[in-house]
């Protein structure tokens, strides 16, 4: 009885090896021109090629495995679209944008991104993050160039920079929780609206840079960040940093690099340490 056990112990152990030991390619992703949901893992890029569709990736990953300039693409021209529920996965920036959003007034929600060069790229205009992770990205976790998007209810962690928005005008985050950044949320933009986000342990939580103007700050708490709000001395330009707790930072809670704070108003703040009088 005994020799049986470790017979059949051998054999289950074999096999096991065997069955590591074996390879399975993934099926390329491919353009997709009709509402779909995917079946299993596919190998990138996964492109949109229509307008007014739902893209479902039913839990499964787009997996960037080789060199790819994008793993998943919503491109110029293609709007309305809707694609959910699933991964883009990259092995050590493979993915040099996980997802991009060229087109217009489309829709990535419960979307996971991690371990590319950038993670979410949103280029085009009215288009909406909601519920989107980047994680371990080498530069941006989201990073913003057109108008009027929004980004809500997202978890940023471990990126260079949690979200960075380079150009554009009236872009939105809100309710978002950004974690263990360089910079959490990087403001450089027009008339930014940033509200309602927890922005924690990142070198500096939330930073107006670039010259960033009539940019407003609301109901955020920042805490436990080498500085909490910062506004460096090219963002003169009317910035309103309002109703915001700014606490148990290293440094400053706030901090504004502009002599008596220029045009920038800060008022009603809950904070510990400020660098200037004119921040209130």
């Amino acid at each position: 009885m005994r020799k049986f056990l470790l017979l059949t112990v051998a054999i289950a152990a074999c096999a096991g090896a065997a069955h590591v030991g074996t390879a399975q390619a993934i099926a390329a992703c491919g353009t997709i021109t009709s509402s779909t949901t995917l079946a299993a893992d596919c190998s990138a890029p996964l492109i949109v090629g229509a307008s007014g569709i739902v893209v479902d990736l039913g839990g499964h990953s787009v997996v960037c495995n080789s060199s790819q300039a994008v793993g998943l693409s919503v491109p110029n021209g293609t709007s309305a679209v809707t694609v959910r529920n699933g991964k883009v996965r990259a092995n050590n920036a493979t993915c040099l944008e996980g997802v991009n959003v060229e087109g217009d007034f489309n829709q990535v929600t419960s979307v996971t991104e991690s371990g590319g060069s950038d993670g979410f790229v949103v280029g085009g205009d009215s288009n909406t993050l909601l519920l989107a992770t980047a994680a371990s990205n080498f530069s941006d976790g989201v990073a913003v160039f057109g108008d009027n998007n929004t980004v809500r209810q997202a978890t940023l962690m471990e990126n260079l920079n949690g979200a960075d928005f380079i150009l554009g005008h009236r872009n939105t985050i809100t309710r978002s929780r950004i974690f263990l950044n360089e910079t959490g949320i990087s403001v450089d933009g027009d008339a930014m609206d940033i509200d309602q986000n927890h922005v924690f342990r990142n070198n500096t939580g939330i930073y107006f840079s670039g010259g960033s103007q009539r940019s407003v700050v609301f109901l955020n708490q920042a805490y436990l960040n080498e500085v909490g709000i910062r506004i460096d001395d090219l963002s003169s330009g009317s910035n309103l940093v309002l109703v915001n707790g700014s606490y148990a930072n290293f440094t400053w809670d706030m901090e504004d690099d502009n002599a008596n704070c220029d045009s920038n108003l800060w008022f009603n703040n809950v904070f510990g340490t400020a660098n200037q009088n004119c921040i209130h």
